[in-house]
Protein backbone atom coordinates (compact mmCIF):
# COMPACT_ATOMS: atom_id res chain seq x y z
CA UNK A 1 0.00 0.00 0.00
CA UNK A 2 1.11 3.52 -0.70
CA UNK A 3 0.01 4.92 2.63
CA UNK A 4 3.08 7.05 3.24
CA UNK A 5 2.33 9.30 0.29
CA UNK A 6 -0.36 10.99 2.37
CA UNK A 7 2.08 12.21 5.04
CA UNK A 8 3.24 15.33 3.23
CA UNK A 9 -0.33 16.19 2.18
CA UNK A 10 -1.45 15.69 5.76
CA UNK A 11 1.31 17.91 7.13
CA UNK A 12 0.37 20.77 4.83
CA UNK A 13 -3.35 20.41 5.49
CA UNK A 14 -2.98 20.35 9.26
CA UNK A 15 -0.62 23.32 9.35
CA UNK A 16 -2.90 25.39 7.10
CA UNK A 17 -6.24 24.68 8.75
CA UNK A 18 -5.79 23.55 12.34
CA UNK A 19 -4.48 26.95 13.44
CA UNK A 20 -7.74 28.64 12.45
CA UNK A 21 -9.90 27.10 15.19
CA UNK A 22 -10.00 27.92 18.89
CA UNK A 23 -8.60 25.05 20.95
CA UNK A 24 -10.74 23.40 23.62
CA UNK A 25 -9.13 21.60 26.59
CA UNK A 26 -10.62 18.15 27.08
CA UNK A 27 -7.66 16.66 28.98
CA UNK A 28 -8.79 13.59 30.88
CA UNK A 29 -12.25 13.62 29.30
CA UNK A 30 -13.82 11.50 26.58
CA UNK A 31 -15.00 13.56 23.62
CA UNK A 32 -16.42 12.49 20.29
CA UNK A 33 -14.46 13.49 17.21
CA UNK A 34 -16.83 11.79 14.78
CA UNK A 35 -17.26 13.90 11.65
CA UNK A 36 -20.73 15.36 11.47
CA UNK A 37 -22.76 15.46 8.28
CA UNK A 38 -21.35 18.85 7.17
CA UNK A 39 -17.89 17.32 7.84
CA UNK A 40 -16.92 20.15 10.13
CA UNK A 41 -13.47 19.87 11.66
CA UNK A 42 -12.41 17.20 9.15
CA UNK A 43 -10.77 17.66 5.78
CA UNK A 44 -11.12 15.15 2.98
CA UNK A 45 -8.47 14.63 0.34
CA UNK A 46 -10.23 12.77 -2.45
CA UNK A 47 -13.65 12.30 -3.96
CA UNK A 48 -16.50 13.79 -2.01
CA UNK A 49 -18.40 10.55 -2.35
CA UNK A 50 -15.67 8.73 -0.46
CA UNK A 51 -17.00 10.02 2.86
CA UNK A 52 -20.68 9.68 3.75
CA UNK A 53 -23.24 8.82 6.42
CA UNK A 54 -25.82 6.06 6.61
CA UNK A 55 -28.05 7.04 9.53
CA UNK A 56 -25.53 7.50 12.38
CA UNK A 57 -22.79 5.43 10.72
CA UNK A 58 -19.80 7.06 9.06
CA UNK A 59 -18.84 5.35 5.80
CA UNK A 60 -15.40 5.42 4.26
CA UNK A 61 -16.56 4.41 0.81
CA UNK A 62 -13.46 4.48 -1.32
CA UNK A 63 -9.80 5.47 -1.57
CA UNK A 64 -9.29 8.81 0.17
CA UNK A 65 -7.77 10.33 3.30
CA UNK A 66 -9.72 12.24 5.97
CA UNK A 67 -7.86 14.44 8.49
CA UNK A 68 -9.02 15.73 11.86
CA UNK A 69 -8.47 19.49 12.11
CA UNK A 70 -10.98 20.29 14.86
CA UNK A 71 -10.90 22.42 17.97
CA UNK A 72 -10.07 19.67 20.49
CA UNK A 73 -6.55 20.67 21.56
CA UNK A 74 -6.26 22.47 18.24
CA UNK A 75 -5.92 19.09 16.54
CA UNK A 76 -2.53 18.46 18.18
CA UNK A 77 -2.06 15.52 20.54
CA UNK A 78 0.90 13.95 22.30
CA UNK A 79 -0.61 11.57 24.85
CA UNK A 80 -4.11 10.24 24.26
CA UNK A 81 -6.46 7.29 24.20
CA UNK A 82 -8.71 6.72 21.21
CA UNK A 83 -11.64 4.29 21.10
CA UNK A 84 -13.71 3.40 18.05
CA UNK A 85 -16.46 0.99 17.01
CA UNK A 86 -15.69 -0.23 13.51
CA UNK A 87 -17.10 -2.59 10.91
CA UNK A 88 -15.41 -3.77 7.72
CA UNK A 89 -16.78 -5.23 4.53
CA UNK A 90 -14.89 -8.14 2.95
CA UNK A 91 -11.54 -7.14 1.42
CA UNK A 92 -11.59 -3.69 3.03
CA UNK A 93 -8.20 -2.33 4.08
CA UNK A 94 -7.96 0.98 5.91
CA UNK A 95 -5.57 2.87 8.17
CA UNK A 96 -6.00 4.98 11.26
CA UNK A 97 -3.10 7.44 11.34
CA UNK A 98 -1.86 8.65 14.73
CA UNK A 99 0.53 11.55 15.42
CA UNK A 100 -0.02 12.71 11.86
CA UNK A 101 1.72 15.87 10.74
CA UNK A 102 5.25 17.27 10.91
CA UNK A 103 6.28 14.47 8.53
CA UNK A 104 5.46 11.86 11.20
CA UNK A 105 2.75 9.32 11.85
CA UNK A 106 2.12 5.69 12.70
CA UNK A 107 -0.31 3.43 10.86
CA UNK A 108 -2.85 1.28 12.71
CA UNK A 109 -4.24 -1.12 10.13
CA UNK A 110 -7.89 -2.09 9.81
CA UNK A 111 -8.70 -5.21 7.79
CA UNK A 112 -10.17 -8.57 8.74
CA UNK A 113 -10.65 -10.68 5.61
CA UNK A 114 -8.72 -13.99 5.98
CA UNK A 115 -8.29 -14.36 2.22
CA UNK A 116 -7.13 -10.78 1.62
CA UNK A 117 -3.83 -10.18 -0.17
CA UNK A 118 -3.01 -7.91 2.77
CA UNK A 119 -1.87 -10.47 5.34
CA UNK A 120 -1.48 -7.93 8.15
CA UNK A 121 -4.69 -7.65 10.12
CA UNK A 122 -6.59 -5.19 12.30
CA UNK A 123 -4.45 -3.67 15.02
CA UNK A 124 -1.11 -3.98 13.23
CA UNK A 125 1.22 -1.07 13.87
CA UNK A 126 2.17 -1.09 10.22
CA UNK A 127 5.78 -2.11 9.46
CA UNK A 128 6.67 -1.93 13.17
CA UNK A 129 4.56 -4.60 14.88
CA UNK A 130 2.57 -6.68 12.41
CA UNK A 131 -0.39 -8.81 13.50
CA UNK A 132 -1.24 -11.75 11.23
CA UNK A 133 -4.45 -13.05 12.79
CA UNK A 134 -7.45 -10.79 13.13
CA UNK A 135 -9.33 -10.65 16.41
CA UNK A 136 -12.40 -9.36 14.58
CA UNK A 137 -14.60 -10.46 11.68
CA UNK A 138 -15.94 -8.74 8.59
CA UNK A 139 -19.54 -7.48 8.81
CA UNK A 140 -19.42 -7.38 12.62
CA UNK A 141 -18.91 -4.35 14.84
CA UNK A 142 -15.66 -4.51 16.78
CA UNK A 143 -13.83 -2.28 19.24
CA UNK A 144 -10.50 -0.66 18.39
CA UNK A 145 -8.52 1.08 21.13
CA UNK A 146 -5.23 2.94 20.68
CA UNK A 147 -3.31 4.50 23.56
CA UNK A 148 -0.13 6.58 23.29
CA UNK A 149 1.80 7.77 26.33
CA UNK A 150 5.26 9.21 25.80
CA UNK A 151 7.03 6.51 23.71
CA UNK A 152 4.59 3.70 24.54
CA UNK A 153 1.90 2.57 22.05
CA UNK A 154 -0.72 -0.07 22.78
CA UNK A 155 -3.42 -1.32 20.43
CA UNK A 156 -6.38 -3.46 21.47
CA UNK A 157 -8.94 -5.18 19.27
CA UNK A 158 -12.12 -6.30 21.05
CA UNK A 159 -10.24 -5.70 24.32
CA UNK A 160 -7.40 -8.06 23.28
CA UNK A 161 -3.95 -6.48 23.48
CA UNK A 162 -2.34 -7.04 20.07
CA UNK A 163 0.44 -4.39 20.06
CA UNK A 164 2.58 -3.25 22.99
CA UNK A 165 5.44 -1.23 21.51
CA UNK A 166 7.97 1.12 23.08
CA UNK A 167 9.77 3.34 20.60
CA UNK A 168 13.51 3.39 21.45
CA UNK A 169 15.55 6.56 21.60
CA UNK A 170 17.25 5.52 18.36
CA UNK A 171 14.62 3.72 16.30
CA UNK A 172 15.53 2.02 13.04
CA UNK A 173 13.51 3.25 10.06
CA UNK A 174 13.99 2.78 6.35
CA UNK A 175 13.60 5.80 4.11
CA UNK A 176 10.04 4.73 3.28
CA UNK A 177 9.10 4.66 6.97
CA UNK A 178 11.27 7.53 8.20
CA UNK A 179 8.15 9.43 9.29
CA UNK A 180 7.07 6.75 11.76
CA UNK A 181 8.22 8.57 14.88
CA UNK A 182 6.33 9.73 17.93
CA UNK A 183 6.13 13.46 18.57
CA UNK A 184 2.69 15.01 18.45
CA UNK A 185 0.03 15.39 15.81
CA UNK A 186 -3.52 14.72 14.74
CA UNK A 187 -5.47 11.77 13.31
CA UNK A 188 -6.40 10.63 9.85
CA UNK A 189 -8.51 7.87 8.32
CA UNK A 190 -7.63 6.35 4.97
CA UNK A 191 -9.45 3.71 2.97
CA UNK A 192 -7.37 1.91 0.32
CA UNK A 193 -10.09 -0.20 -1.28
CA UNK A 194 -13.54 0.13 -2.77
CA UNK A 195 -15.02 -1.85 0.14
CA UNK A 196 -16.70 0.10 2.92
CA UNK A 197 -15.21 0.72 6.33
CA UNK A 198 -17.78 1.94 8.86
CA UNK A 199 -17.45 3.85 12.13
CA UNK A 200 -20.23 4.02 14.70
CA UNK A 201 -18.20 5.90 17.32
CA UNK A 202 -14.85 7.67 17.40
CA UNK A 203 -14.02 8.82 20.92
CA UNK A 204 -10.88 10.61 22.10
CA UNK A 205 -9.43 11.27 25.54
CA UNK A 206 -6.44 13.68 25.52
CA UNK A 207 -4.05 12.81 28.34
CA UNK A 208 -1.69 15.16 30.22
CA UNK A 209 1.71 15.74 28.66
CA UNK A 210 3.36 14.42 31.83
CA UNK A 211 1.32 11.18 31.86
CA UNK A 212 3.61 8.26 32.73
CA UNK A 213 3.82 5.23 30.40
CA UNK A 214 3.21 1.71 31.65
CA UNK A 215 6.38 0.50 29.94
CA UNK A 216 9.71 2.06 29.05
CA UNK A 217 11.75 -1.07 28.22
CA UNK A 218 12.30 -0.52 24.52
CA UNK A 219 14.04 -3.09 22.33
CA UNK A 220 17.25 -1.90 20.69
CA UNK A 221 16.65 -1.57 16.94
CA UNK A 222 20.00 -0.43 15.61
CA UNK A 223 21.29 -3.97 14.93
CA UNK A 224 17.93 -5.73 15.02
CA UNK A 225 16.97 -8.02 12.13
CA UNK A 226 13.38 -8.20 13.35
CA UNK A 227 12.52 -4.53 12.77
CA UNK A 228 14.26 -4.64 9.39
CA UNK A 229 12.18 -7.62 8.28
CA UNK A 230 9.00 -5.93 9.52
CA UNK A 231 9.72 -2.91 7.33
CA UNK A 232 10.67 -5.12 4.39
CA UNK A 233 7.21 -6.71 4.50
CA UNK A 234 8.50 -10.15 5.53
CA UNK A 235 5.93 -12.18 7.54
CA UNK A 236 7.99 -12.76 10.67
CA UNK A 237 6.19 -15.64 12.39
CA UNK A 238 7.39 -18.39 14.72
CA UNK A 239 5.01 -21.22 13.82
CA UNK A 240 6.31 -23.67 16.43
CA UNK A 241 6.11 -22.29 19.98
CA UNK A 242 5.30 -24.37 23.05
CA UNK A 243 4.04 -23.25 26.45
CA UNK A 244 6.74 -25.09 28.37
CA UNK A 245 7.73 -23.33 31.57
CA UNK A 246 5.61 -20.25 30.90
CA UNK A 247 1.93 -19.38 30.62
CA UNK A 248 -0.10 -17.93 27.77
CA UNK A 249 0.21 -14.31 28.87
CA UNK A 250 3.99 -14.57 29.34
CA UNK A 251 4.30 -15.95 25.81
CA UNK A 252 2.14 -13.15 24.40
CA UNK A 253 4.13 -10.52 26.32
CA UNK A 254 7.33 -11.82 24.76
CA UNK A 255 5.79 -11.95 21.27
CA UNK A 256 4.55 -8.36 21.47
CA UNK A 257 7.80 -7.08 22.95
CA UNK A 258 10.23 -8.58 20.43
CA UNK A 259 7.93 -8.27 17.41
CA UNK A 260 7.65 -11.92 16.30
CA UNK A 261 4.12 -13.25 15.83
CA UNK A 262 3.59 -16.67 17.43
CA UNK A 263 1.80 -19.88 16.60
CA UNK A 264 1.20 -21.69 19.90
CA UNK A 265 1.37 -25.45 19.38
CA UNK A 266 0.20 -27.92 22.04
CA UNK A 267 1.47 -31.50 21.71
CA UNK A 268 -1.50 -33.66 20.73
CA UNK A 269 -1.32 -37.44 20.80
CA UNK A 270 -0.74 -40.59 22.81
CA UNK A 271 1.00 -39.77 26.08
CA UNK A 272 0.90 -36.00 25.51
CA UNK A 273 -1.15 -33.23 27.21
CA UNK A 274 -3.93 -33.23 24.57
CA UNK A 275 -5.37 -36.72 24.01
CA UNK A 276 -9.01 -36.30 22.93
CA UNK A 277 -11.40 -34.15 20.93
CA UNK A 278 -12.67 -32.74 24.23
CA UNK A 279 -9.12 -31.64 25.10
CA UNK A 280 -8.80 -29.94 21.71
CA UNK A 281 -12.03 -27.97 22.08
CA UNK A 282 -11.08 -26.96 25.63
CA UNK A 283 -7.69 -25.75 24.43
CA UNK A 284 -9.18 -23.82 21.51
CA UNK A 285 -11.70 -22.15 23.82
CA UNK A 286 -9.10 -21.12 26.39
CA UNK A 287 -6.78 -19.64 23.74
CA UNK A 288 -9.32 -17.97 21.46
CA UNK A 289 -8.51 -14.51 22.86
CA UNK A 290 -4.76 -14.77 22.28
CA UNK A 291 -3.26 -12.71 19.49
CA UNK A 292 -1.54 -15.77 18.05
CA UNK A 293 -2.22 -18.64 15.70
CA UNK A 294 -3.78 -21.77 17.22
CA UNK A 295 -1.69 -24.67 15.96
CA UNK A 296 -1.74 -28.43 16.52
CA UNK A 297 1.42 -30.50 16.81
CA UNK A 298 0.24 -33.98 15.86
CA UNK A 299 2.27 -36.59 17.75
CA UNK A 300 2.74 -40.22 16.76
CA UNK A 301 1.28 -41.98 13.80
CA UNK A 302 -1.94 -42.89 15.61
CA UNK A 303 -3.04 -39.28 16.01
CA UNK A 304 -5.58 -39.64 13.21
CA UNK A 305 -7.33 -42.42 15.12
CA UNK A 306 -7.37 -40.39 18.35
CA UNK A 307 -8.79 -37.13 17.00
CA UNK A 308 -11.68 -36.48 14.62
CA UNK A 309 -11.55 -34.27 11.57
CA UNK A 310 -14.19 -32.05 13.19
CA UNK A 311 -11.71 -31.34 15.99
CA UNK A 312 -8.33 -31.03 14.26
CA UNK A 313 -9.70 -28.95 11.39
CA UNK A 314 -10.48 -26.16 13.87
CA UNK A 315 -6.78 -25.29 14.22
CA UNK A 316 -5.21 -22.60 12.04
CA UNK A 317 -2.70 -25.19 10.84
CA UNK A 318 -1.25 -28.59 11.78
CA UNK A 319 2.41 -29.48 12.20
CA UNK A 320 4.05 -32.86 12.64
CA UNK A 321 7.47 -34.44 12.37
CA UNK A 322 8.88 -37.84 11.42
CA UNK A 323 10.43 -38.58 14.79
CA UNK A 324 7.89 -41.22 15.86
CA UNK A 325 7.38 -44.39 13.79
CA UNK A 326 7.58 -48.18 13.84
CA UNK A 327 11.08 -49.19 12.82
CA UNK A 328 12.34 -52.02 10.59
CA UNK A 329 11.35 -54.57 13.24
CA UNK A 330 8.01 -52.98 14.11
CA UNK A 331 9.24 -51.35 17.31
CA UNK A 332 7.73 -48.00 18.29
CA UNK A 333 10.57 -45.52 17.92
CA UNK A 334 10.96 -41.94 19.13
CA UNK A 335 14.16 -40.62 17.65
CA UNK A 336 14.77 -37.88 20.21
CA UNK A 337 14.81 -40.40 23.08
CA UNK A 338 17.99 -42.55 22.97
CA UNK A 339 16.49 -45.45 24.94
CA UNK A 340 13.58 -45.65 22.46
CA UNK A 341 15.79 -45.61 19.36
CA UNK A 342 17.06 -49.05 18.36
CA UNK A 343 19.88 -48.82 15.83
CA UNK A 344 20.89 -52.47 15.39
CA UNK A 345 21.75 -52.20 11.69
CA UNK A 346 24.38 -50.07 9.90
CA UNK A 347 23.74 -46.32 9.86
CA UNK A 348 23.25 -46.31 6.08
CA UNK A 349 20.47 -48.90 6.30
CA UNK A 350 18.88 -47.18 9.29
CA UNK A 351 18.99 -43.90 7.37
CA UNK A 352 16.95 -45.49 4.60
CA UNK A 353 14.39 -46.50 7.23
CA UNK A 354 14.19 -42.86 8.44
CA UNK A 355 13.74 -41.54 4.88
CA UNK A 356 11.12 -44.20 4.04
CA UNK A 357 9.10 -43.39 7.15
CA UNK A 358 9.43 -39.64 6.53
CA UNK A 359 8.09 -39.92 2.99
CA UNK A 360 5.21 -42.15 4.14
CA UNK A 361 4.22 -39.61 6.79
CA UNK A 362 4.33 -36.70 4.35
CA UNK A 363 2.36 -38.57 1.70
CA UNK A 364 -0.25 -40.13 3.98
CA UNK A 365 -1.08 -37.65 6.76
CA UNK A 366 -2.99 -34.34 6.55
CA UNK A 367 -0.81 -31.56 7.91
CA UNK A 368 0.70 -28.26 6.81
CA UNK A 369 4.31 -28.03 8.06
CA UNK A 370 6.96 -30.77 8.31
CA UNK A 371 8.78 -29.75 11.50
CA UNK A 372 12.09 -30.83 12.97
CA UNK A 373 13.06 -31.75 9.40
CA UNK A 374 16.11 -33.96 8.74
CA UNK A 375 16.41 -34.70 12.47
CA UNK A 376 18.79 -37.56 13.29
CA UNK A 377 19.21 -39.52 16.53
CA UNK A 378 22.13 -38.46 18.68
CA UNK A 379 24.58 -41.18 17.62
CA UNK A 380 24.03 -40.44 13.91
CA UNK A 381 24.34 -36.62 14.05
CA UNK A 382 28.12 -36.50 13.53
CA UNK A 383 27.46 -38.05 10.10
CA UNK A 384 24.59 -35.70 9.12
CA UNK A 385 26.15 -34.50 5.86
CA UNK A 386 27.13 -37.97 4.69
CA UNK A 387 23.78 -39.57 5.59
CA UNK A 388 21.55 -36.83 4.14
CA UNK A 389 22.65 -37.38 0.56
CA UNK A 390 21.12 -35.44 -2.30
CA UNK A 391 19.21 -38.55 -3.35
CA UNK A 392 17.66 -38.97 0.09
CA UNK A 393 16.74 -35.33 0.59
CA UNK A 394 15.27 -35.19 -2.92
CA UNK A 395 12.90 -38.03 -2.02
CA UNK A 396 11.62 -35.94 0.87
CA UNK A 397 11.42 -32.80 -1.26
CA UNK A 398 9.40 -34.56 -3.96
CA UNK A 399 6.90 -35.65 -1.32
CA UNK A 400 6.65 -32.11 0.05
CA UNK A 401 6.06 -30.69 -3.42
CA UNK A 402 3.44 -33.30 -4.26
CA UNK A 403 1.46 -32.62 -1.09
CA UNK A 404 2.10 -28.87 -0.79
CA UNK A 405 3.46 -29.28 2.73
CA UNK A 406 5.97 -26.67 3.93
CA UNK A 407 9.38 -27.39 5.47
CA UNK A 408 10.30 -25.85 8.78
CA UNK A 409 13.64 -24.15 9.32
CA UNK A 410 14.13 -25.13 12.95
CA UNK A 411 15.86 -22.67 15.27
CA UNK A 412 16.32 -25.04 18.22
CA UNK A 413 18.06 -27.91 16.41
CA UNK A 414 19.40 -25.63 13.64
CA UNK A 415 18.18 -27.92 10.89
CA UNK A 416 18.08 -28.40 7.94
CA UNK A 417 21.57 -27.22 7.04
CA UNK A 418 22.25 -24.59 4.40
CA UNK A 419 22.89 -27.14 1.62
CA UNK A 420 19.51 -28.81 2.11
CA UNK A 421 17.66 -25.50 2.39
CA UNK A 422 19.18 -24.35 -0.89
CA UNK A 423 18.12 -27.59 -2.61
CA UNK A 424 14.59 -27.22 -1.23
CA UNK A 425 14.32 -23.57 -2.25
CA UNK A 426 15.49 -24.29 -5.78
CA UNK A 427 12.88 -27.05 -6.03
CA UNK A 428 10.11 -24.67 -4.95
CA UNK A 429 9.42 -25.88 -1.41
CA UNK A 430 7.79 -23.37 0.92
CA UNK A 431 9.34 -22.65 4.33
CA UNK A 432 8.13 -21.88 7.82
CA UNK A 433 10.22 -20.61 10.72
CA UNK A 434 9.89 -22.51 13.98
CA UNK A 435 11.53 -22.79 17.37
CA UNK A 436 10.26 -25.95 19.08
CA UNK A 437 11.35 -24.46 22.39
CA UNK A 438 11.77 -26.75 25.39
CA UNK A 439 11.58 -23.82 27.87
CA UNK A 440 10.72 -20.08 27.83
CA UNK A 441 14.05 -19.25 26.19
CA UNK A 442 12.34 -19.19 22.83
CA UNK A 443 14.91 -16.92 21.17
CA UNK A 444 14.43 -14.63 18.20
CA UNK A 445 14.65 -17.06 15.26
CA UNK A 446 18.35 -16.30 14.82
CA UNK A 447 19.18 -19.46 12.85
CA UNK A 448 16.09 -19.07 10.65
CA UNK A 449 16.94 -15.48 9.78
CA UNK A 450 20.58 -16.40 9.10
CA UNK A 451 19.47 -19.13 6.66
CA UNK A 452 16.97 -16.76 5.07
CA UNK A 453 19.77 -14.31 4.31
CA UNK A 454 22.24 -16.92 3.09
CA UNK A 455 19.76 -18.76 0.89
CA UNK A 456 17.93 -15.75 -0.51
CA UNK A 457 14.53 -16.69 0.94
CA UNK A 458 11.84 -14.05 0.35
CA UNK A 459 8.27 -13.66 1.55
CA UNK A 460 7.17 -15.44 -1.63
CA UNK A 461 8.89 -18.61 -0.35
CA UNK A 462 7.10 -18.59 3.00
CA UNK A 463 4.16 -20.62 4.27
CA UNK A 464 1.05 -18.81 5.44
CA UNK A 465 -2.01 -20.53 6.95
CA UNK A 466 -5.06 -20.96 4.78
CA UNK A 467 -8.36 -19.63 6.15
CA UNK A 468 -10.16 -22.35 8.08
CA UNK A 469 -13.08 -22.36 5.68
CA UNK A 470 -10.74 -23.31 2.81
CA UNK A 471 -8.79 -26.05 4.61
CA UNK A 472 -9.43 -29.57 3.35
CA UNK A 473 -7.89 -32.07 5.75
CA UNK A 474 -8.37 -35.79 5.13
CA UNK A 475 -10.12 -38.33 7.31
CA UNK A 476 -8.70 -41.78 8.13
CA UNK A 477 -11.12 -43.34 5.63
CA UNK A 478 -10.08 -40.94 2.88
CA UNK A 479 -6.42 -41.64 3.52
CA UNK A 480 -7.00 -45.42 3.37
CA UNK A 481 -8.83 -45.03 0.04
CA UNK A 482 -5.96 -42.90 -1.26
CA UNK A 483 -3.44 -45.52 -0.21
CA UNK A 484 -5.43 -48.30 -1.88
CA UNK A 485 -5.52 -46.32 -5.10
CA UNK A 486 -1.72 -46.33 -5.14
CA UNK A 487 -1.44 -42.53 -5.01
CA UNK A 488 0.32 -42.64 -1.67
CA UNK A 489 3.12 -44.93 -2.82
Amino acid sequence: MKACKYLLILTITCSMVACKVKPVDYTGQWVSIMPESPRNYWHTDGRGASFAYLADTLLLIGPAAHYYIGDVHKGRFKNFELAAEVKTEPDAVAILWIHSGNMSGYQVLIGNTPTSEERRKTGSLGAIRNVFKSMANDNEWFKLNVRVVDKHITVRVNDVLVVDYVEPDEPYRTEEYSGMLLSQGSFALSNYTSSNVMFKTLMLMPLPDDEQPERTDAMCELDCDIIRLQQAGFPLIDFHVHLKGWNQEQAMDNSRKIGIFYGISPNCGLGFPVTSDEDIFTYLDTTKNLSSFQAMQAEGREWLTIFSKDAYSQFDYIITDALTFNDHRGRRTRLWIPEETFIDIPFERYMDVIVDRTVQIIMNEPFDIYVNPTFLPEQMRPFYDELWTDERINRVIRALLQTGIAMEINAYYQIPNERIIRIAKEAGVRFAFGTNNVDPEVGQLEYCIEMMKRCGITHHDMFFPKPKQTQQYWTVEEIEAWRESGAGN
